[in-house]
């Protein structure tokens, strides 16, 4: 990890902003064959794939509610409280950015309004090979079952058979449509769809490379959340800040496992700096993931050390992190400054892990910059609006000609001659 002295327009916060982690034409052309071949040849292709990649045995793909319900068996009852209490704090600040359907009525007597309804089925991918995160079923799960989304259908690996903690939350939550299937031909059954398997309408939930190139190419064909890139978090600290509790979270995010993580921390004190630097590799050496964060922190572990807080701002709404801890004096009025974060963590007990398992807003939150125009999962993207028109004859009289006068503008001119009719 390195101490750097910035500023806004340094090469090294470019170096950071342009972050990325580029698929190879190999991965590429391999996810564009097996999508393509799930989408002409259904259950057969999926099996044939599964068995190869996904450790399927046997020649159905559904994952029965015996099967689950006896993995979940196993999960303690320490952990089944605490799941339990995730889920309704996730549910409960969920709850809170419902919509409602809305109209009104102009003075010629139209009625204008959005009609507010849920998806209907939605894909879930749960991750089964070297990261299994129940936390992010429960984020990608609550917010769709309080949206109103009447069918949840699961896709997942399972390598080793279903993890238990993950049985558990989908028995919590009643999700039962669950396949044994994951990588690119996971989402190419969500897709296209397949004998006795109906297509989504939307795909949501992390994957591997795979997964993440086939949900881009899906796209359009059905929706999807987001293609998520390396985890990252940013800290503000100062010299009010405890450098100890500085370093545990940026080690929080380099433990990811890519080796792409950003852990980065902007600071306006050298000596501040220093305190970190040491804290940081004091715990790295005594960590079991040693060498597993010395690979993130070496390309992208940096203490950033600008000359006052107007520059730290500013490079922090540059970087738009996924997650951005503000540790400082005064933290309250520094956040709002900050325009750009898939989540902002606000003073020095509200550590990153708090938001990933049990505070409640949503932990699927926007990568590699794109809190600049996006952001977290949430109700809203399981709901469609549309727009309602119950135009008068009053306001047709009124404003016929107007219509008629753009819709001639464009050269259309059947567009004219429909509202023309009418007068």
């Amino acid at each position: 990890m390195k101490i750097l002295k910035v500023t806004p327009k340094s090469e090294e916060i470019t170096r950071l902003c342009s972050r990325t982690v580029a698929p190879s034409r190999e991965i590429h052309e391999k996810v564009l064959s097996i999508l393509e071949d799930v989408k002409q040849n259904g259950v057969s292709a999926a099996l044939r794939y599964a068995k190869e990649f996904d450790g399927l045995q046997g020649n159905s793909l559904k994952i029965s509610p015996k099967v689950v319900n006896a993995a979940a068996a196993k999960v303690s009852e320490t952990l089944q409280s605490a799941i339990r209490y995730a889920i309704r704090n996730v549910r409960d600040f969920h709850k809170k950015q419902l919509e409602k359907s809305w109209q009104f009525e102009t003075k010629e007597g139209s009625v204008l309004g959005q009609r507010i309804r849920p998806m209907r089925r939605v894909g879930l991918y749960v991750p089964g090979g070297a990261g299994v995160y129940p936390s992010t079923v429960i984020m990608n799960a609550v917010p769709a079952l309080v949206a109103g989304v009447s069918e949840i259908v699961v896709v997942t690996p399972a390598r080793g058979g279903l993890n238990p903690a993950v049985a558990f939350v989908l028995k919590e939550l009643g999700i039962t449509e669950i396949y044994h299937i994951g990588g690119a031909q996971a989402v190419a059954l969500l897709a296209y769809g397949a004998k006795g398997i109906p297509v989504v309408d939307k795909i949501v939930g992390p994957g591997n490379v795979f997964a993440a190139i086939a949900k881009k190419e899906v796209f359009g064909v059905v929706d999807i959340d987001m293609i998520a890139g390396p985890s990252e978090v940013l800290v503000m600290a100062d010299n009010s800040s405890d450098p100890d509790f500085v370093a545990a979270d940026l080690l929080a995010q380099a433990e990811h496992g890519s080796g792409f993580e950003a852990a980065i921390c902007i600071t306006d004190s050298m000596e501040v700096a220093k305190d970190v630097l040491a804290c940081v590799e004091t715990q790295v050496e005594s960590s079991p993931r040693k060498e597993l964060l010395e690979k993130a922190l070496s390309r992208y572990g940096r203490i950033l050390v600008v000359k006052d807080w107007d520059a730290g701002v500013s490079i922090a709404n540059q970087i738009a992190p996924e997650h951005l801890e503000v540790m400082t004096r005064n933290a309250d009025k520094l956040a709002e400054r900050l325009e750009n974060a898939g989540a902002i963590f606000i003073g020095p007990w509200s550590s990153e892990p708090v938001g990933d398992y049990f505070a409640g807003p949503n932990h699927v939150l926007p990568t590699n910059g794109t809190a600049r125009f996006s952001s977290p999962l949430g109700v809203y993207d399981f709901l469609k609006r549309t727009s309602i028109i119950r135009y008068s004859q009053k306001a047709m009289l009124k404003n016929a000609k107007a219509i008629a006068e753009f819709a001639s503008a464009e050269g259309f001119y059947h567009h004219a001659q429909a509202v023309l009719k009418r007068l």
